[in-house]
């Protein structure tokens, strides 16, 4: 390939990462998992890879919790339990033989459980109680 057309693309992928927050949103690693345990209560799970950050997750969780809400004739939902973890991922190394560094990239995890309300079911005004239409309002922002 010659030099014009490799400046082209070196220059095309700083530009598509330019308008990102995180290499992690242009890779698209983030990943939310929802299960049901009963009419009114869902288990979500959320990863990430080593360049998302722990927010970036629980975000994804609580925009899947109110998505779920939402879809299923759902209003408010109370976060019962979350439990965030980061795990191992993978290494990087860079460098000569002499002086080589490696670094351990943590991925992030985020689990919470949530109880799902129509309106008129709880006290809107409830502690931690969320409104599926404020956080998917947030999460557009």
């Amino acid at each position: 390939m010659d030099q014009t057309w490799k400046k082209a693309l070196v220059v095309g992928l700083f530009s598509s990462l330019a308008g990102c927050t995180s290499l992690g949103s242009v890779l698209n690693t983030l990943q939310t998992t929802p299960r049901m345990l009963d009419d009114h209560t869902m288990v979500i799970s959320g990863s990430g890879a080593g360049t998302d950050s722990m927010s970036s997750v629980q975000q994804a969780v609580f925009r899947t919790a109110a998505q779920t809400a939402k879809s299923s004739g759902y209003q408010y939902f109370l976060v019962l339990n979350e439990q965030k973890t980061e795990v191992p991922g993978p290494s990087s190394s860079y460098g000569s033989k002499q002086s080589r560094r490696t670094y351990q990239l943590a991925e992030p995890r985020d689990e919470l459980t949530a109880r799902f309300y129509r309106a008129g079911e709880i006290d809107p005004n409830q502690t931690g109680l969320f409104n599926a239409d404020s956080v998917l309002a947030e999460s557009i922002r």
